[in-house]
């Protein structure tokens, strides 16, 4: 028989607190493999910025842009229906990743695959062979760190979209950063930062957030001693890098209300992943919730009740699960297992 919701006003039971993840783990491999790639790849990037940098008001202009982006990708992860919200310090490092490593690596891989790509007289498709490749790569290698870091508490499919998101903002700032800061004209400057702004705004972040929530939904599984369909993320894997290949491809019409048709279609087809990602998170982190607190009614009777009392019990939820609640989300009652085959 399923058991009454808890609400904000009833007292949690007494367990053992358990710590909530977070970035400092120095018991994990992987946290020293995040250290290790991340801190000189943050040296030489800033390295790289003062190198590139010809004048301070070119600096400013392209600084001043990349910021007005980045404040329109936090307004965009704001507006995400999450039921808890994930560690500042892992929503750093997956920033951090994307920004540092991912965006020095790849860069030095683009650079010597296109070299190699000249000698075989594939120059003009040397930006949509080696960048999906590459960079698409490197951003998975990134979440699936984090998701590793944040395997102490239970994983939905909404913190891989989330993760993933965050390392596909960081790459994608620090990228546009870099294209700016390659004219010595200050208007040019402009120019760039604007096109970059405007043309394909949150592609990286959104086509990583698709790969990161089917990455979080098999570990997610696995997690609870479930099969992982790990057949999944080859799709997962290999759809942003079809999308990212033909963006990137040389022009398919010397027509240019063709071509932006073509461009309208992939960036169509890469939001409709985002949101279906962002859906099936909100399913993930609903079954989370009522395996926590044993709530016996669905979604849209949850959402029908004041927000105020929707955020109480989300806070009482967010709470017991810091405090001792199982991890691997075991259900135990009816509730529970209508909301595990949500997920």
């Amino acid at each position: 028989m399923p058991q009454e919701p808890i609400t904000a006003t009833q007292p949690r039971p007494a367990v053992a607190r358990r710590r909530r993840p977070v970035l400092w783990q120095p018991h994990q491999p992987v946290f020293w493999l995040w250290l290790v790639l991340t801190v000189p790849s943050t040296v030489l990037l800033l390295i790289d910025i003062v190198r590139r940098t010809d004048s301070i008001a070119g600096l400013a202009a392209a600084t001043v842009l990349v910021g007005a982006q980045g404040a329109a990708l936090w307004l965009l992860i704001r507006a995400l229906p999450r039921f808890r919200r994930q560690p500042l310090s892992l929503r750093l490092a997956a920033l951090l990743w994307g920004g540092t490593f991912a965006i020095m690596a790849a860069g030095a891989l683009n650079s010597a695959n296109s070299d190699e790509l000249d000698r075989y007289g594939l120059t003009t498709l040397s930006a949509s062979i080696s960048a999906p490749l590459n960079e698409d790569l490197l951003r998975f290698l990134g979440i699936l760190v984090v998701l590793v870091l944040a395997y102490g508490r239970r994983i939905t499919v909404m913190d891989g979209a989330l993760y993933g998101f965050l390392v596909g903002a960081g790459f994608e700032l620090v990228e546009n950063l870099c294209y700016a800061l390659q004219s010595t004209d200050v208007a040019e400057t402009l120019r760039i930062g604007v096109a970059r702004l405007l043309v394909g705004f949150a592609l990286h972040a959104l086509w990583s957030a698709f790969s990161g929530a089917v990455l979080a939904y098999c570990l997610s599984r696995t997690q609870r001693r479930l099969g992982g369909r790990w057949l999944l993320m080859i799709p997962a894997i290999l759809a942003p890098m079809l999308m990212h290949a033909a963006w990137d491809s040389p022009p398919l019409s010397v027509i240019g209300a063709v071509q932006l048709l073509l461009y309208l279609l992939l960036y169509g087809i890469t939001l409709t992943l985002f949101c279906c990602a962002v859906a099936w998170g909100r399913r993930s982190e609903f079954a989370w919730y009522t395996e926590t607190t044993g709530w016996s009614g669905g979604r849209r009777e949850f959402a029908r009740l004041p927000r105020r009392e929707r955020r109480a019990l989300a806070a009482t939820a967010i709470a017991q699960e810091r405090d001792g609640a199982d991890p691997a989300g075991t259900a135990a009652t009816g509730a529970s297992a209508a909301g595990a085959a949500a997920v």
